[in-house]
């Protein structure tokens, strides 16, 4: 999977990431239609990063797989995801 890396101020890479996996009871794997890049996501503009940061926290798709505590969606279900949310993966 690709995924957009911060390494530094304006040093933003296209990288190959693992695949997201299913580690909590009440994890989601949402297959992105659409992301966009958040006020958070330029903080390293400021103040600087200890290790490199996944971008693109806000995003919209269609949900693959859920855990077996996620009773209110289904696979096949377009969803909007929360940055207060995301794990950035």
């Amino acid at each position: 999977m690709l995924g957009t890396v911060m390494h530094a101020p304006g040093d933003v890479r296209l990288e190959t990431v693992d695949d997201p996996k299913i580690l909590k009871p009440t994890d989601a794997i949402i297959q992105l239609s659409a992301s966009c890049i958040c006020g958070s996501d330029l903080w390293p503009h400021v103040h600087p990063l200890d290790e490199p940061m996944h971008m693109g926290h806000e995003y919209c798709g269609v949900v693959i797989e859920v855990g077996s505590d996620v009773r209110t969606i289904k696979p096949g279900q377009f969803v909007v995801g929360s940055f207060a949310l995301s794990e950035n993966t």
